[in-house]
């Protein structure tokens, strides 16, 4: 039996829901508005671990651990200084991202990243199968504060890859890009169409109709109104998620979380929405293929989402129709999209 919380996952899973990303100011300036059997390499072109976006299957960052946490104190009342604690001790990454967001100029008009997406603090093991949903939060928060103007920051990992890219919101927001909700008028759409709203299936996108929505010509703004520069933040974000999830993976003992669906779709939509651009937006396709800050961040996100999708593999608790979605990411037809960006940044 599935349920939904956020966007689609039975037990967590960070989005941009109406409470989240899509409502704040800084996104909505208007005021309303490789082919291979991971699709990580497959280009022909050499892995260059030491080379942003050049990595393929060679890329790699010290896993979460599964770490005892008996020795931390839990009380609902210090539920964040347990979770960070608990990010200490397993995922350091994760807690970095969080104190990151934590700081953020958007905590400012935004406040707490934890308070606003920690919605249940009764117990240590429900705080942790939260973290998924801090992390990916928190991780929005601090790439917003960390951008200015039309720029779009990406901060990987804190003091070591973070890329800030210039222009990748639509036109009509002041980038040049194009709305993403335009990929559901592609031919891959009919391949796994948008879920009912409200509800979670196998064999559909849950996540369409939270980022996919709305109309790009409308005066309503939607998530869906968003350029490729919130594609791909949110891909980061989701890879995030996955990460925290393996940290606290022995906190889903009997349950099912769409972590892996999560960033396989994202993987997807960032394949689809770079497929369109070269067909139909030229404009569009110029700058995230010529602009070496968009290669470097789009396939060092595409690297970073295999790496922990195959650290992952097997643990069926953390994917819901994972198995569905990733031939959809691993066609050929697809990767070539990857295959071309990976030749102009790394031969």
């Amino acid at each position: 039996m599935f349920g939904v919380v956020g966007c689609g996952s039975v037990v967590s899973a960070g989005c941009a829901t109406a409470d989240g990303r899509e409502g704040f100011a800084p996104t909505d300036p208007t005021g309303g508005g490789e082919g291979g059997g991971d699709g990580a390499g497959g280009s022909g072109v050499a892995a260059k671990p030491d080379q942003p976006g050049c990595a393929q299957d060679a890329y790699t960052e010290t896993l979460p651990t599964s770490a005892s946490l008996s020795a931390l104190a839990f009380s609902p009342a210090n539920a964040n200084d347990y979770l960070l604690g608990a990010l200490e001790l397993r995922y350091p990454l994760g807690k970095a991202i969080v104190e990151g967001g934590l700081t953020s100029s958007l905590a400012k008009t935004q406040g707490n990243c934890i308070d606003r997406f920690l919605s249940n603090k009764s117990t240590a093991a429900v705080v942790l199968r939260q973290a998924t949903t801090v992390v990916h939060e928190c991780g929005h928060f601090y790439d917003l504060g960390e951008a200015s103007g039309g720029d779009a920051t990406y901060v990987i990992r804190p003091d070591e890859l973070t890329f800030t890219c210039k222009s990748g919101d639509t036109t009509s927001r002041g980038g040049k890009t194009f709305a993403r909700s335009l990929i559901r008028k592609d031919a891959h759409y009919a391949k796994r169409k948008a879920c009912p709203a409200g509800t979670a299936a196998r064999g559909c996108d849950m996540y369409a109709e939270v980022y996919l929505d709305g109309s790009s010509t409308d005066a309503k703004f939607d998530s869906g109104d968003q350029g490729y520069s919130f594609v791909l933040e949110e891909a980061a974000q989701y890879v995030n998620s996955l990460a925290t999830a393996l940290a606290f993976e022995d906190s889903y003992t009997g349950t099912k979380a769409s972590e892996r669906d999560g960033i396989l779709t994202f993987l997807w939509y960032i394949e689809r929405y770079l497929a369109m651009a070269r067909a139909d937006y030229p404009a569009a396709y110029a700058l995230l293929s010529e602009d070496p800050c968009w290669r470097q961040a789009t396939l060092s996100v595409w690297d970073r989402g295999w790496f922990y999708l195959r650290a992952t593999e097997g643990l069926s608790n953390l994917g819901i129709d994972d198995a569905a979605i990733e031939p959809l990411v691993t066609d050929p037809e697809l990767t070539a999209e990857i295959d071309a960006l990976r030749e102009l940044e790394c031969k």
